[in-house]
């Protein structure tokens, strides 16, 4: 029974078989298809990855390109996608930035700028994506108060299929080229400002050459009449009146003179220390109880410099001074130091020289100045006071003493803080000279023969009146060559040349060289309404030289006149040389 099978057994079992048989077919071929879609999606993956894979490397390596290009430029670089995300800079950027190359990647100008700073450079990106153009400015950065100053482009990157995807800048720091152009600016307004004073002074110094031969006679033909009249008679003070009137007339081209650079320069080795020292009372003097003087003479420099001229600049600044104060009261502080001017400052004063200077500064603590009023104060006639209370001469006169002396004065101010005058002048090595004296032969006072040239008709005439009345012998002549003539003439003794410095077709002085090759014992008497530049430049005289202001009064004419024949000073040229 054990091994026997039934029919029954045996039809359930091949029914059993058969139906598994039957079962398992279409698995397995619907397992297979899966294999096959299975294997075909993964060549596909496959071939992908290999795909992302090589998109990648391109990627890495345009990256890279862009890396090694951005690194070999010299200035600020960096590459951004359209979102603002940094994906490259190079090291001037990081630089700029304070972060390393690798911190500032996958970060935004949020991340690495100023908020003010970052906001203004995503909204430039923001416009330049949105127009696709290029983006060029030139951008003022402030920070902690140091100023610095950037040129920058940006243009848009774009991919194959024109889409703008990103961006790409370049900064360059113009900082010192902007400093280098506002000195250029500011030397070319200081240079505007020379030769707008330059020129000033040239007309100045025309109209008062002009204007001192027309006193001269005014003065000298007053003095005439009123010589003439009796002690009692009335018309006297008249008389008076044109005179005092003239001498007014006399002070303000005297200003003029001062201010064009053409007034007599009598420079001495000086020490401006001293000069402050000597001053001071006179100083204290000039202003109200209310304002305090303050004195510092710490220089120990010395210049050259016409001494009267000196004073005349400190005592027209501390009135200038006291006038800025008014009558509230304050304090003037006048003092010298000892400086040396280098480069950086002669690069924005257009006038300056480097070297040791005497710096004279007088600072008050008065209303101060605009730039507008700073800019004209040096010009004649230029005054913010109320009229009648100046006459606009007093600081053009400081500038033009200041030049003559080859320095150059510099002006600081603020409105209702103050004012600082400075003044700058070149330190000398020169010693201290003596003044050196020579015998002059004796001529007797009435018999004295004088050569006078002066080509302006009333000063001549007036001159020879004066100078006749008082008994001496007057040879007089218009131009050079009729003075030169006369002195050719074998039996004409010339005791002394008194002639003017300023002529038509030869200087006083060439006469003066040529007159004393012929009669060597011949004194000269200079007189000018100014000295031109062939004197006060290139030929000053000695202060052993007489020399006669024009306008002068008859008895100030007689007066040098009669020095330079009694021989109390030697009449000795500068250089002994022919300008």
């Amino acid at each position: 029974m054990r091994g026997t099978v039934g029919p029954g057994e045996c039809h359930a079992s091949a029914q059993l078989h058969g139906d598994s048989a039957g079962g398992d077919a279409p698995t397995i071929q619907a397992l297979e298809r899966e294999v096959v879609a299975l294997r075909a999606r993964t060549a596909e993956l496959e071939s992908i990855l290999d795909r992302l894979a090589e998109a990648e490397e391109q990627v890495l390596g345009a990256r890279a390109q862009a890396q090694a290009l951005l690194d070999n430029i010299p200035h600020m670089a960096w590459m951004k996608n359209r979102r603002g995300v940094f994906l490259a800079v190079n090291e001037g950027f990081a630089r700029a930035c304070g972060y390393p190359k690798t911190a500032i990647l996958g970060k935004t100008d949020r991340d690495v700028w100023p908020l003010e700073h970052a906001e203004k450079y995503m909204q430039d990106d923001q416009r330049m994506m949105a127009s696709g153009e290029k983006f060029f400015v030139e951008e003022r950065i402030v920070e902690g108060g140091d100023v610095k100053w950037f040129e920058t482009l940006k243009t848009p990157i774009r991919d194959a299929r024109g889409l703008v995807i990103g961006t790409v800048g370049l900064a360059r720091d113009i900082t010192d080229r902007k400093r280098a152009e506002e000195q250029r600016q500011v030397l070319e307004r200081r240079m505007l400002e020379t030769q707008k004073l330059e020129s000033l002074g040239v007309l100045a110094g025309g109209i008062a050459h002009d204007f001192n031969n027309l006193l001269t006679a005014i003065q000298g033909y007053a003095t005439l009449v009123s010589d003439s009249l009796p002690d009692h008679d009335p018309r006297k003070d008249d008389v008076e009146e044109i005179s005092r009137a003239s001498d007014r007339a006399a002070e303000l081209t005297r200003q003029l003179l001062a201010f064009s650079r053409k007034q007599m320069f009598e420079p001495r080795v000086l020490e401006p220390s001293r000069v402050v020292k000597e001053l001071a009372p006179m100083l204290r003097r000039l202003v109200h109880e209310t304002i305090d003087v303050t004195t510092v003479a710490a220089a120990k420099g010395r210049v050259k410099a016409d001494p009267v001229q000196l004073q005349q600049v400190m005592m027209n600044l501390v009135v200038n001074a006291r006038d800025a104060i008014g009558d509230g009261g304050g304090r003037i502080t006048v003092e010298t130091a000892d400086v040396v001017l280098d480069e950086t400052y002669t690069d924005t004063h257009a006038v300056a020289h480097t070297g040791p200077h005497v710096m004279l500064a007088v600072s008050d603590t008065g209303h101060g100045m605009d730039a507008q009023t700073q800019a004209r104060i040096f010009e004649p006639f230029f005054t913010t006071k109320p009229q009648g209370r100046g006459t606009g001469l007093g600081l053009s006169t400081v500038y033009g003493i200041v030049q003559q002396s080859n320095g150059h004065v510099w002006v600081y101010s603020e409105v209702g803080r103050g004012t600082t005058f400075k003044v700058y002048l070149p330190v000398t090595e020169e010693a201290t000279m003596n003044p050196v004296t020579e015998p002059v032969p004796q001529v007797p006072h009435n018999a004295a023969h004088i050569l006078l040239l002066e080509d302006e008709d009333a000063v001549r005439r007036l001159v020879m009146k004066v100078l006749q009345k008082r008994g001496y012998i007057v040879h007089a002549a218009g131009r050079p060559a009729e003075a030169l003539a006369m002195a050719r003439q074998g039996d004409l003794r010339i005791d002394l040349l008194l002639t003017d410095v300023v002529m038509p077709d030869m200087s006083g002085r060439a006469v003066a060289d040529a007159v004393q090759d012929l009669h060597p014992n011949c004194r000269v008497l200079f007189m000018s309404g100014y000295t031109d530049d062939a004197i006060v430049r290139h030929g000053v005289l000695h202060a052993e030289a007489l020399f006669l202001q024009k306008p002068f009064r008859a008895d100030d004419l007689a007066q040098k006149v009669s020095e330079a024949l009694a021989g109390k000073v030697a009449m000795v040229l500068s250089s002994g040389s022919k300008p």
